[in-house]
């Protein structure tokens, strides 16, 4: 298997494709139709109506109602870490599911598990937000929302596709810790995500910054390229992702 996609739009892997929208916000898209958005905070054009919508935490790098709105639907199923966290995420919740830490909940042929997701500092305690195993069509997929290396991730068991952060602005995700998080889940792909490209401009903060929805400022600009040397002969495949939205 080779190491890598070097920027591309998408990869798929056994009947899955994946797109990675902004942050950690990325759209799984199944042969048989189904889609799965995870933390969406932006949109691409003509985006693909959502069958399921996860949510790791509330942070608005993470968790914005107006990019739920257009990819919901009347069979759109959704599911969220805290149910407090639910009112900063949906503008309605009726029907909204919770997943707590090591719960496996079904909706409709998904089966989603609450992940443990923390840093050893910063804004991300442990019981504040969550990683989410999803197994669907087969493929197992472990988003892990904003995480460092914990111990927690060696107990996951088969891992098809793991979706991992490799930077913040607060530098308590650091991409090394990630790549040895990586290798002792053994996924068969790993996607880098929440970091920002490095062809990108500074963001600029016209409000206050806790406020700002603009994801730059709760990343840094990382090269994902340097990733792949760490990867060889490991048997784990490399999706570098060409970011499909940019701010304006």
């Amino acid at each position: 298997m080779s190491t890598a996609h070097v920027m591309k739009e998408s990869v798929s892997i056994c009947g899955a494709t994946f797109e990675w929208l902004v942050q950690s916000a990325v759209r799984v898209t199944f042969a048989d139709g189904f889609v799965i958005y995870f933390d969406p905070v932006m949109l691409d054009a003509n985006p693909a109506p959502a069958g399921l919508i996860l949510i790791t935490h509330h942070h608005v790098d993470h968790c914005l109602p107006e990019f739920i709105t257009p990819i919901r639907g009347e069979r759109t199923q959704i599911a969220a870490f805290h149910d407090s966290y639910l009112k900063y995420c949906v503008k309605d919740i009726k029907g909204v599911r919770t997943v707590k830490i090591g719960q496996t909940i079904t909706l409709g042929n998904a089966n989603i598990t609450g992940i443990d997701a923390y840093t050893k500092r910063g804004f991300h305690s442990k019981g504040e937000g969550c990683g989410f195993i999803v197994e669907y069509n087969e493929v197992t997929i472990y988003f892990s929302g904003d995480t460092s290396r914990i111990s927690e991730q060696a107990q996951l068991g088969r891992i098809d596709v793991a979706i991992m952060p490799i930077a913040d602005n607060t530098y308590t995700i650091d991409m090394m810790d990630i790549i040895e998080a990586v290798k002792i889940i053994k996924p068969r792909l790993f996607i880098p995500v929440h970091f920002t490209p490095m062809d990108e401009p500074d963001p600029i903060i016209t409000k206050g910054m806790f406020s700002t929805k603009d994801c730059r400022f709760f990343t840094r600009k990382a090269d994902p390229v340097v990733l792949l040397p760490y990867f060889e002969n490991t048997g784990i495949e490399v999706a570098l992702l060409k970011k499909l939205t940019r701010p304006a």
